[in-house]
């Protein structure tokens, strides 16, 4: 059963139980893309074991204190975020290097959640892919789940294991992301297509992201979905992220909309340009 918490932004838990599908990625990229459409957001590293999203955001060295700095009441929440490439509304909270389990307790997560989620649109979580005591306590704090799947059978069968797991505790409003979509193999019957995942995995569809070798490289460099030049032309996986947050949003937006074809960043429908979300905020 799910912690109570107040119902103000929405917490959104990004999770699988198999390691390596992406999960940070998504959570990233997810979050820039609803900032960019005009959302306040906060991304949360959930995962204390490895702690990478400092890296794909590009903070690596802006931290200084952590989620257990917070958790264990050693600061404010305001005090452990920094924001993602300067831009105001968009804040992180990142984890702990080194985890002091005792200091933890569940309510402490529950009393974190419910203070951020008065400032934010969006409190993404990033999870990580093991049932920890940490998992659990994020997990419970959650409105909803995305859990992430690499386009593959034995991937597709640990999202199948995670959704029932979730649904378990409580939380029954799961939604799927295929990462690495390969749509050549799947005509082809070497890997499972859209319905064949669905159907596997029983979990509603949010988004398909095409295999990019390009968003491999744009992670190493901490370059996000919609938070570079505006003039330039949106990637694939860019697009997918796009209809991935519009979804979020409550837009209907049809699963490869535009994906094969992308557009300027700026023209797309809904997207906030910076300097004119800075002007905007200064008028208020």
């Amino acid at each position: 059963m799910a912690l109570e918490v107040s119902a103000l932004g929405r917490v959104i838990f990004v999770t699988g139980f198999k390691g390596g599908v992406g999960k940070t990625t998504v959570s990233a990229n997810i979050a820039s893309s609803l900032y960019s459409l005009g959302n306040k957001v906060l991304v949360i590293d959930g995962d204390f074991g490895m702690r990478c999203m400092d890296l794909v955001l590009g903070l690596e060295s802006e931290t200084l204190f952590d989620c257990s700095d917070v958790l264990s009441g050693r600061c404010s929440p305001a005090a452990a975020m920094c924001d993602v490439g300067n831009k105001n509304g968009f804040s992180f909270i990142p984890a702990p290097m080194n985890l002091d389990r005792e200091s933890l307790s569940k309510s402490a997560f529950a009393s974190l959640i419910d203070e951020v989620r008065r400032d934010f649109d969006y409190v993404i979580i990033d999870s990580c892919a093991e049932m920890t005591d940490y998992y659990m306590a994020f997990a419970a704090t959650a409105d909803e789940a995305v859990i992430v799947t690499l386009h593959q059978s034995t991937s597709v069968r640990a999202a199948e294991k995670t959704a029932a797991r979730l649904a378990a505790m409580g939380i029954e409003k799961q939604s799927l992301v295929v990462n690495g979509y390969r749509s050549s193999y799947a005509e082809k019957g070497k890997l499972p297509n859209v319905i064949d995942i669905i159907n596997r995995s029983s979990v509603r569809l949010l988004g398909v992201v095409p295999y990019s070798e390009r968003l491999q490289a744009s992670q190493e460099a901490a370059e996000l979905a919609f938070m570079g030049d505006m003039k330039k032309k949106a990637s694939k996986w860019e697009a997918a992220f796009y209809n991935i947050a519009s979804r979020i949003n409550g837009e209907r937006v049809r699963l490869f909309e535009g994906i094969e074809s992308p557009k300027k960043r700026g023209s797309y429908k809904g997207i906030v340009p910076s300097e004119k979300r800075e002007k905007r905020e200064d008028q208020e």
